[in-house]
């Protein structure tokens, strides 16, 4: 499907007086720091402008929501999606999401659900989007351009992610650019570790398993190990990464308890086998490196399906 352009979206925004930005459940950096810089812009535009998420900011994240944890409220006037790859993705606010005016994301198994849609696969993170959509709406304020960065940032794993491009580091050249304190962000950002967050990852990797000559790696997040640890939202959405970075893994997945025989899953991969695709299999979606998925049953039956569908995927 066509996309609208980012000035025919940025001209929609400007006729409006009221908005509502949503993002998607357990938001993550790159939907947060999307809905939080376009909404400083439309209020410098003198719109009035309402952000909603189904699940909490957790505390990392709550400097761009000015301290707030609950993202709550009525809608009010257009719909605006951000980084919500498909309106499942916004939880209990799906309905919501199938009203939306607009849409802006960078999935590629976004079927452009809004009545107007822009979004680019080539995009590491929605807030480089963002960053060219902004040079159609208001001025780049600091605060703006901290949100974007964090968003660009978060999603490329402070750029040592395979979906950082040239573009990726020249957006951030240009936020950094717009008067952030760039070294004191990325502290807070990526070295800033909770004991809690330090106590769950013991635990999880203590559950790393290997299949298909060692290139896939499991690991599971139980409700008892968070409950032990303490960890929260924000310790887990760093976890995914840890066994990834295995040396010979070429696919690592991290199955997190939701509810008995419920799983979320975060897939990492190399590159070898497209993520994306094998999640899809299962309703889920993402990128060829980054991907997720949910599972009903065992973990050991969810294990089994996605390894099975892995090692297919690596022998092809």
């Amino acid at each position: 499907m066509k996309n609208n352009s980012l000035a025919e979206i940025a001209a929609f925004l400007a006729a409006q007086e009221q908005l509502t930005l949503v993002c998607h459940h357990r938001p993550d950096g790159d939907t947060l720091g999307s809905a939080f810089g376009l909404k400083d812009l439309l209020e410098q535009m003198g719109k009035e402008v309402l952000v909603l998420c189904a699940d909490p900011v957790s505390p990392r994240y709550r400097f761009l929501s000015d301290g707030r944890r609950d993202l709550v409220g009525q809608p009010q006037g257009a719909i605006v999606c951000l980084d919500i790859a498909s309106p499942e993705m916004a939880g209990s606010l799906k309905e919501l999401a199938l009203q939306a005016d607009v849409l802006i994301d960078h999935h590629a198994t976004n079927p452009r659900y809004a009545k107007m849609n822009y979004v680019d696969a080539s995009a590491a993170a929605n807030g480089e989007i963002m960053l060219q959509l902004s040079k159609e709406l208001a001025p780049l304020t600091p605060k703006a351009a901290a949100a974007f960065y964090t968003a660009i940032a978060t999603d490329t794993g402070c750029f040592k992610y395979g979906n950082t491009t040239q573009n990726t580091h020249l957006a951030a050249a240009e936020l950094i650019g717009a008067g952030i304190d760039v070294a004191s962000l990325n502290r807070h950002l990526f070295q800033t570790v909770r004991k809690a967050e330090l106590e769950l990852n013991r635990m999880a990797l203590e559950t790393v398993h290997y299949f298909a000559e060692n290139r896939i790696a499991t690991m599971e997040i139980t409700l008892a190990m968070l409950e032990q640890s303490g960890a929260g939202a924000d310790e887990l959405e760093t976890i995914s990464s840890l066994p990834a970075q295995i040396e010979g893994v070429k696919a690592a997945a991290t199955f997190k308890e939701l509810a008995p025989n419920q799983y979320k899953v975060s897939l990492r991969t190399d590159g070898s086998v497209h993520g994306g695709e094998i999640c899809a299999a299962f309703g889920g979606g993402g990128h060829k490196q980054a991907a997720g998925c949910n599972f009903s049953g065992t973990y050991r039956q969810a294990e089994a399906a996605l390894v099975e569908a892995l090692t297919k995927a690596l022998e092809n």
